[in-house]
């Protein structure tokens, strides 16, 4: 879609430019951002730059993982950043010198978000790796909103009394919450893994000060794994409050039928009985007999009811 040139100096703002021969020798800061790259623009980064071709061929073809590695000319980072509906969105970056390349397919907000940011507060002797920590920490601030959003999600359902009839939604919105849960730790864990290979590089984190932001970023991700953790825990135990609630119902169900069958039972034999059609069967011929049966099978079911219920089986 567009190749976005800018610089900055030490008395400028960041500022655009048409071609990377405009750009000033003075210039602390060159800012190459590739945003939904053509087929011939995906060619410049392949001819202008001394790039290890199978990570360009990663940057331009696939969605590689989250990584930090160091060349001898150049380091390659790669960010993920998380999408509307949960999806992976990377974020490409190459350092060479005082150049930052910033490659995407997908429209970056976030980009957009930390060029306004060092624009409104300008420093003058920023350099790239301050770039990049911006960069990283805008996308790490960004995990907050989904997983607040879960957090909330579920919260909202622990204050829900367990009911027979919001049974089935629940547990259905219950797994899709956890599909959602799994899909964000499956950015978050390499990010951490990734931002604790940062601590260690002492080619990027220059000074004191990118050490201090490096661990600001990495406490923000301590803290979303800690909700992920929780809100897991509370899936597990929402679901295992509604199965047992279910389970429950089905024993009370399940107890009912039993003590019905039950009670059944004699009167089904002795209507099997009287129901033979035998020729010598005495009671057949009793003018009173259908009478007594009926009385008998009455008091048999009577005295089931009584039995069970001083027994307390319901």
């Amino acid at each position: 879609m567009s190749i976005t040139i800018k610089y900055q100096t030490t008395n400028q703002k960041l500022k655009q430019v048409n071609q990377i021969e405009d750009v000033p020798e003075e210039a602390t800061i060159v800012w190459c951002d590739f945003n939904e790259p053509t087929t011939s623009e995906n060619e410049v980064l392949e001819s202008h730059f001394n790039f290890n071709k199978l990570e360009i061929d990663d940057t331009v073809n696939g969605t590689p993982r989250a990584k930090y590695k160091v060349y001898e000319t150049y380091q390659y980072l790669v960010f993920h950043n998380i999408d509307y509906n949960y999806t992976v969105k990377a974020l490409n970056l190459f350092i060479k010198d005082n150049m930052l390349i910033t490659y995407h397919h997908k429209y970056f907000p976030i980009l957009t978000d930390v060029e306004q940011l060092i624009t409104d507060h300008f420093v003058s002797d920023l350099d790239v790796s301050d770039l990049v920590l911006h960069i990283l920490d805008k996308i790490v601030d960004s995990y907050f909103e989904p997983i607040t959003e879960i957090e909330e999600k579920i919260y909202t359902f622990e204050d829900q009394q367990v009911d027979e009839s919001a049974n089935k939604a629940v547990m259905d919105i219950i797994y899709k919450i956890r599909s959602q849960i799994i899909k964000i730790k499956r950015v978050i864990y390499p990010m951490r893994e990734l931002v604790d290979d940062l601590k260690e590089s002492p080619i990027l984190l220059v000074d004191n000060k990118n050490h201090m932001y490096i661990q600001h970023i990495d406490d923000h991700l301590i803290k979303q794994e800690n909700i992920l953790k929780l809100t897991q825990e509370m899936t597990n135990e929402i679901r295992d409050n509604y199965s047992s609630y279910t389970s429950y119902k089905m024993n009370s169900v399940m107890q009912v039928l039993t003590l019905v069958s039950v009670i059944f039972l004699p009167l089904t034999l002795v209507t099997g009985i009287y129901g033979m059609n035998f020729t010598n069967m005495p009671e057949l011929k009793w003018h009173y007999g259908y009478y007594i049966v009926l009385s008998l099978m009455l008091l048999i079911s009577i005295a089931c009811i009584i039995y069970f219920k001083r027994k307390k089986w319901f």
